[in-house]
């Protein structure tokens, strides 16, 4: 930057603070600064500038001490360039008080003698044209030389000055050199600049490091916290970090578990140390770990964390086998299972509420027989909830949701697992101490069957893959939609079992038989969706009757079904009219007679037949509907259309063409 030469810029500072007339050789930053400063500032006072006093110095001072205790070896560095020649680097705060001031002896007491010293106000407005101040109103770096300074008090300095920021880009402050005149290096500014940016530089770097260690603080303060153990070590295998809880189950204290090799204190089985080997994440795998010489049993979960060579860390979160039984008890278990949540007071529903609190107070097996839709799964939880077990887990295993081939390792777990995932905990450990329910038993595939009596009678499983049998407390209770009977003279179910399963059995009646009960049942359903939509829901005459008309092949499922779909299309404020509801035929004697004409009981092919023609035309043909109907598989549904020569499409026509009829 190009500076007029000393006598030229006097001459231009006597005509404009005699005449207030700006000569061309004024740079324009001087020049605006000299018209801020006419009419406030004296050029030829002699007083001293403001100072603030040595208390409110002092508490300036311990409010900026971050900032002084990081800017203070900056300005001894720079110090260092410039000693011995009677220059001074100065430090100031947002405002323009000098903070903190170190320099050669002969230009501090001349500064001093000016009373400039920590506590004096450096801005513009006080002490006219000068490095510091300017450097803060400009925001960026500035020289000021000589006669540029508009009191004449500092005409003999020279002074480069350039402001300092935080991350956000806020003012914090400004460092300047001050020298006598013409003694300012030529790379001055430069170097008070390059000086600036790395006080704010180690100042982002101060605060991101406390920032992480804050955050470490946060992280270490949560790992203690939590109920599973965190377990870290590095790719040597040396412990960085454990929380208590891992060293509670690993009965060591957590200081003699830091910076110690993980093979010290923890033996791992021969699948754990395959996965650590091959870099293997595990999720929830439970395993007999070895610390202190003692066997420990605990669910393992491992992951890694790689860097740009390799691996970095290895992070391992225990939980005590005791806790994830608590868990699998929290997530399945809801404390509305109770008797009275099977509406109705009809004495078929009575009996069912007797029988299953007798089933409650016993031990032994229970089979819920009953129709698709009847409530068999309500009532298996209402037996756990009334029994002994209630505070154990209530284990659901549904047989059909589990293809044949996979239901055995399922069901009893796997100790190697299958070649593309973890090993497998069985169902009845899960369960253990509580109550495991088989919803759907018939679609047990026989060696499931074989391997479940074997637990009915000996109380012990064996994983796939292990020879060590696993003795477990659990009651078994199971539903079913299908004929056992029929099922075991077809050899399709095990006559033993179906003996073990129904030492106590309980057959729900379907909803064609309690028709008494309908009108108890529609008020609750009605209830709980009055809740759901947000406003009162009630039945016209007319549709009450037609729901009694009808047969329920679907039970209190499809009446719920029902319900719900005419709540959605009925406007707020207006009663549910049968023309809300979906497409419902009269129950007739056809519908509930399971004999001929004759009188003689009807084969069971032809009562299947007629199930299958009655759910089909309910249903309109919708295959998914069917099944989940009548409580089969969609194959068996195909199998059945087969058998009949019949197509889903021919009950789709026939419904349009009775709906084109009806309108």
């Amino acid at each position: 930057m190009n500076h007029p030469p000393g006598e030229e810029i006097q001459h231009a500072w006597i005509a404009f603070v005699t005449n207030h007339v700006l000569l061309p050789q004024v740079r324009p930053v001087i020049a605006a600064s000299w018209e801020r400063c006419w009419a406030r500032v004296d050029p030829y006072s002699p007083h001293r500038p403001p100072h603030l006093s040595a208390e409110h110095l002092l508490s300036i001072q311990v409010n900026h001490f971050d900032l002084m205790a990081i800017a203070r070896p900056v300005m001894e560095d720079v110090y260092q360039y410039i000693e011995n020649s009677n220059s001074a680097v100065l430090f100031a705060n947002n405002v323009g008080y000098l903070l903190d001031a170190v320099g050669d002896a002969n230009i501090m007491v001349s500064l001093e003698r000016m009373g400039i010293t920590p506590g004096t106000l450096l801005a513009e407005g006080e002490i006219g044209t000068n490095g510091i101040g300017l450097s803060l109103l400009e925001r960026m770096p500035q020289v000021v030389q000589g006669f540029e300074h508009f009191r004449q008090p500092f005409h003999p300095y020279d002074c480069a000055a350039a402001p300092v920021f935080d991350t956000s880009g806020k003012l914090i402050g400004a460092l300047g050199i001050i020298t006598p005149r013409d003694h300012l290096h030529p790379h001055s500014l430069g170097m008070v600049t390059a000086a600036a940016r790395a006080i704010e530089a180690q100042r982002q770097a101060d605060q991101l490091l406390e920032e992480q260690n804050n955050q470490l603080t946060g992280l270490n303060a949560i790992l203690s916290s939590i109920q599973e153990g965190i377990l870290v070590w590095n790719a040597e295998g040396t412990i960085l970090h454990a929380n208590p809880t891992a060293a509670n189950i690993l009965r060591v204290k957590p200081d003699n578990l830091l910076g110690s090799k993980l093979e010290a204190f923890i033996r791992f089985p021969r699948v754990v140390q395959d996965a650590l080997q091959k870099l293997i994440p595990i999720n929830d795998l439970e395993v007999q770990l070895t610390a202190a010489g003692e066997p420990i049993n605990c669910l393992l979960s491992l992951q890694y964390i790689h860097g740009r060579h390799g691996l970095r860390s290895a992070i391992a979160v225990l939980r005590p086998v005791k806790t994830l039984r608590e868990y699998v008890q929290r997530q399945v278990s809801s404390p509305t299972f109770d008797l009275q949540n099977l509406i109705g007071e009809s004495p078929a529903i009575r009996r069912v509420r007797r029988m299953a609190r007798s089933a409650a107070a016993a031990r032994g097996c229970v089979l819920i027989r009953g129709e698709p839709g009847t409530g068999k799964n309500l009532l298996a939880r209402a037996i756990h909830y009334h029994s002994q077990r209630s505070q154990a887990p209530f284990v659901v295993f549904a047989c059909t949701a589990v293809p044949s081939e996979l239901a055995l390792t399922e069901l009893i777990g796997s100790e190697k697992g299958r070649p593309d995932s973890a090993p497998i905990t069985s169902k009845f450990e899960l369960a253990a101490g509580g109550t495991l329910f088989l919803q759907d038993v018939d679609q047990l595939p026989l060696e499931a069957q074989s391997v479940l009596l074997n637990f009915l009678e000996l109380g012990i499983i064996q994983k796939i893959g292990s020879r060590k049998p696993i003795e477990v407390d659990v009651r078994i209770i199971a539903s079913s939609s299908a004929p056992l009977e029929h099922l075991v003279r077809e050899g399709n179910f095990r006559a033993d079992l179906l003996y073990r399963l129904s030492s106590f059995e309980i057959v729900l009646p379907p909803l064609r038989e309690r028709k008494q009960d309908l009108d108890l049942l529609i008020e609750q359903i009605l209830q709980r969706l009055s809740k759901q939509v947000g406003h009162p829901l009630t039945l016209s005459r007319e549709t009450l009757s037609l729901l009694k008309a009808y047969h329920w092949p679907g039970n209190v499922r499809e009446l719920e079904s029902v319900l719900t779909r005419s709540a959605v299309q009925a406007s707020p404020g207006r009663l549910i009219t049968p023309a809300h509801l979906p497409q419902l035929q009269p129950m007739t004697e056809t519908d509930i007679s399971i004999g001929s004409e004759d009188g003689k009981i009807l084969p069971l092919e032809e009562l299947e037949r007629r199930a299958i023609l009655q759910a089909a035309q309910y249903c309109q043909g919708n295959i998914t509907r069917m099944s989940e109907m009548l409580g089969v598989g969609r194959t068996t549904i195909w199998r059945y259309f087969k058998q009949m020569n019949l197509s889903p499409e021919e009950f789709r026509i026939r419904n349009s063409k009775s709906l084109n009829v009806s309108n």
